[in-house]
């Protein structure tokens, strides 16, 4: 019977324990992702790049898988450079795991402690998706200034300005932050008849970039007003620009200009640069050219220029030039044409230049006047047998090199060798080789109405180099057609008066160097060798000579690289292997030199940076690394037996264990006494 009693409790817990492991149909416990706190607040330098951890912790009894991590909100950190979103593949309950991001704080980040949002994603092992959202903090160290400009000084270059005088104010400005201030928008306004106003100007210039700590000088053209008066004026000036990174500022100031007012200006007028030619030939054109030259502090109304010649010579064109409104600092050139009567004798004739002028607000009986002297010698000798010729006597075109795609003037000075012959109706062409200089906006033809005998004639004009034109010298010929004084487009043997003329220009292409970023490994520690890389491209239309790449600031078996010449439109790559001997940080240099077609030397540097770790140790007491966490059954996975039901049968087994042990023990006390009492 106590057997049996003993095999029915056995029985009993059996059913007890089965029923007690069964699955139940309750809904499985969701998985919950948190943070874990640091005690000190997360620290970023602005301006450079940095290191933010958040170490996850699945404090559920439910695995979370497929967890993104994605920085939001009020954060100070850039999003166009590096990533703000990480993943975690899986999270067993109780397990911990850190992230790591990448950021960039912003250089005008402000110094401060930011409080923002790490939004969690995740699925659990039926694929339902959860998301959470948690506020974490960072500090920002900020050593950057935003730029701030200002006029730190200005200037005109008269002392005081006066009625009827241009002039200029010159504005010093000067950002004083350490971030460069681009697109700055600077404009005046505050301008009055009473003080000063714009001068041939316009009121708004833009700079396009000043650095931290760089200033930049800007012009604009003032004069004093009509009604000015002594004393000081204000003009405002206006100051709008932007960061590198989109912030706008706006900035004003004052600047104080000095005047002396209307009751010091006076008028003042000058006969500059008369040219006529030393001799003339009877029956022959010539022309005297002269400027009239506003030196004063006021418009002249009105000038009458007059040019009164000998009864030896005939005037071809109006002697007698009125001049109106000639503005401070204005000048009009005239020119009079002339000849020597048939019966001129050989000798020299006395002729005036006279401009008798009026200022504005004078009356005619205040009226001043200029007068200079124009001597001509007239040859009456036999001009048989003599031809006159056209030379180039000088030219120039602004420099060493026209630069290729590039626009520059070119200056000639075309003088008649002749001493008694003049020319008229002169056509200049130019042509060049491969067409590598063309006119800009003008035609490759000029017209010069005369050169007299032994003058030089100079004329400007603008020509722009082919964008593809070679590095070399090249020929651009000027041929001159023409006519003698007397209107013969041939001499005595039917020869054509022409002269050509081959002037050499040389063209330089501009070189242009481009690099990749300096590659270096992410890790470097002591005692192991690493490499430096850097691609390098010709991105110029001509090719580089002798180019050198070397390193310099590192230990290195491999410190230079002989390119030799490198071709427009190729690349190439320089690699030198490192030896890191101590922890610490290093600075190097790739310093990239080269020479351009015509021999010119250039240097081109590249700086680069890096950090040496201690080698690490390892110890893992002889285990080894588990990569893969123990993955975690589900309680209402089906087809399996749940963690419940083994500890059910465990303890099953240990109670049946412990009745068995103890009856059959007693049994052996019992038969022992029987043993004792026979």
């Amino acid at each position: 019977m106590k057997r049996i009693g003993i095999l029915s409790l056995i029985a009993v817990l059996l059913v007890m324990a089965v029923y007690a492991g069964a699955p139940v149909n309750f809904a499985a416990p969701k998985p919950v992702i948190g943070i874990v706190g640091s005690e000190d607040v997360q620290t970023v330098i602005a301006g450079s790049q940095g290191e933010y951890s958040i170490q996850l912790q699945n404090i559920s009894y439910t695995v979370a898988k497929d967890i993104k991590v994605t920085l939001t909100g009020n954060h100070p950190f850039r999003t166009d450079v590096g990533s703000l979103i990480q993943t975690v593949r899986l999270l067993n309950p109780g397990e911990s795991d850190t992230v790591d991001f990448t950021v960039y704080a912003s250089p005008t980040a402000e110094a401060k402690t930011y409080e923002f949002e790490v939004q969690i994603e995740f699925y659990d092992y039926y694929e339902t998706y959860y998301v959470s959202t948690q506020k974490v903090y960072v500090k920002v160290i900020n050593n950057y200034v935003e730029p701030i400009l200002g006029v730190v000084d200005y200037s005109t270059g008269q002392s005081a300005l006066e009625t009827g005088k241009p002039d200029s104010l010159l504005l010093n400005i000067k950002n004083t932050g350490s971030i460069a201030a681009k697109e700055v928008q600077v404009s005046v306004d505050g301008f009055s008849n009473e003080g000063v106003v714009l001068y041939r100007d316009v009121d708004t210039k833009q700079i396009q970039s000043i650095e931290g700590g760089d200033t930049e000088l800007l012009y604009f053209n003032v004069i004093a007003g009509p009604d000015a008066v002594t004393g000081t004026f204000p003009i405002n000036v206006h100051l709008e620009y932007i960061d590198e990174y989109g912030g706008t500022y706006e900035k004003q100031t004052t600047v104080y200009l000095e005047l002396a007012g209307a009751e010091a200006v006076d008028g003042s007028l000058s006969i500059s640069d008369p040219i006529y030619p030393d001799t003339v030939r009877p029956n022959q054109d010539f022309t005297v050219s002269y400027t009239v030259t506003n030196n004063g502090e006021t418009t002249i109304g009105s000038a009458d220029a007059t040019l009164a010649y000998d009864p030896a010579f005939i005037s071809k064109s109006n002697a007698k030039v009125l001049i109106k409104n000639l503005e401070p600092g204005e000048s009009q050139t005239i020119d009079v044409t002339l000849m020597a009567k048939s019966d001129t004798a050989s000798e020299t004739y006395h002729n005036y230049l006279t401009v008798t002028y009026t200022p504005l607000g004078a009356t005619e009986d205040e009226a001043k006047s200029v007068q200079a002297y124009v001597g001509i010698y007239v040859n009456s000798e036999s001009t048989e047998g003599s031809k006159p010729k056209l030379i180039i006597a000088n030219y120039d075109y602004g420099g060493e090199y026209a630069y290729a795609g590039n626009e520059f003037t070119l200056t000639l000075d075309i003088k008649n060798t002749s001493t008694v012959e003049g020319t008229k109706n002169i056509k200049v062409t130019l042509s060049s080789e491969d067409s590598v200089f063309t006119p800009v906006d003008a035609s490759s033809s000029f017209f010069i109405p005369s050169i007299g005998p032994g003058q030089v004639y100079t004329y400007s004009l603008k020509l722009k180099t082919k964008v593809d034109a070679s590095v070399k010298i090249y020929a651009l010929t000027a041929k001159m057609e023409y006519e003698d004084s007397n209107g013969n487009a041939y001499d005595q043997n039917d020869n054509p008066y022409e002269e050509s003329e081959d002037l050499s220009v040389a063209v330089a292409q501009p070189v242009r160097l481009e690099t990749g970023e300096v590659s270096i490994p992410y890790e470097i520690y002591s005692g192991n060798p690493f490499y430096i890389e850097q691609e390098f491209y010709n991105m110029g239309k001509s090719t580089m000579y002798n180019m050198m790449v070397k390193i310099n600031g590192v230990e290195t078996n491999e410190g230079s690289y002989f390119v030799g010449n490198f071709e427009s439109g190729s690349s190439d790559y320089f690699s030198a292997q490192v030896y890191a001997y101590d922890p610490g940080s290093y600075e190097g240099t790739l310093v990239y030199t080269f020479e351009d077609a015509l021999g010119n030397v250039s240097t081109i540097e590249k700086p680069f940076s890096y950090t040496v770790m201690e080698m690490p140790v390892y110890d893992d007491n002889g285990g080894g690394v588990i990569d893969e966490p123990f993955p975690v059954e589900d309680p209402g996975q089906s087809g399996g037996v749940s963690g419940y039901v083994i500890g059910g049968v465990l303890l099953l087994v240990l109670v049946a264990g412990f009745f068995i042990f103890r009856n059959r023990r007693k049994k052996r006390m019992q038969k022992e006494l029987e043993d004792l009492d026979e």
